[in-house]
């Protein structure tokens, strides 16, 4: 049975699809449509030009897939520190660490588990050429399947995602 979680959900995809259609790159593509969904209500909508360098992996040099960064700043937007400075000195770096972190480590982890990379360039490896019509049917149901683990996500309370355990990490926390 769908309720209204699950549709919003979809709208998320189908809304990412529309977008990438109408000529905008991955990262826009999957922030705009929690934009147009509501799922991100009170973000300024003026944040998506933050998107723009985003596409083809950071300015098509196929690194950190811009679907996955759409995800990450549509979190930050919703869950980030409003003000780092209101954390004393002495516990700033550590808090990140400790709490914030989770949510974008697991992040991360689920989107490679899925996806088989993170990086742009390992995602496209497999065509011949970046503007076939194949590479672009394979990122449209990336950028769906996106736009749906960012709703997932954005859904996640902040004491939900400080209690996430990591995936692998430089900082070998637990």
């Amino acid at each position: 049975m769908e309720t209204p979680a699950t549709n919003l959900r979809e709208l998320c995809g189908n809304l990412a699809v529309e977008n990438f259609k109408g000529g905008l790159n991955c990262c826009e593509s999957v922030y705009n449509a929690l934009l147009r969904s509501g799922v991100l209500s009170g973000v300024d909508p003026k944040t998506q030009a933050m998107c723009i360098g985003f596409g083809g992996g950071i300015g098509l040099s196929g690194h950190t897939c811009g679907a996955l960064s759409a995800i990450v700043m549509a979190c930050g937007a919703v869950y980030g520190r409003p003000d780092p400075w209101a954390v004393s000195e002495d516990s700033r770096m550590s808090e990140i660490a400790q709490k914030y972190y989770r949510r974008y480590n697991r992040l991360t982890h689920d989107f490679e588990e899925q996806f088989g990379s993170t990086d742009c360039a390992e995602l496209c490896s497999r065509f011949e050429d970046f503007h076939c019509v194949e590479r672009r049917k394979s990122c449209l149901k990336m950028i769906a399947a996106s736009a749906k683990l960012a709703y997932d996500y954005l859904q996640m309370s902040q004491e939900e995602a400080f209690a996430l355990p990591y995936g692998e990490n430089l900082g070998g926390n637990a």
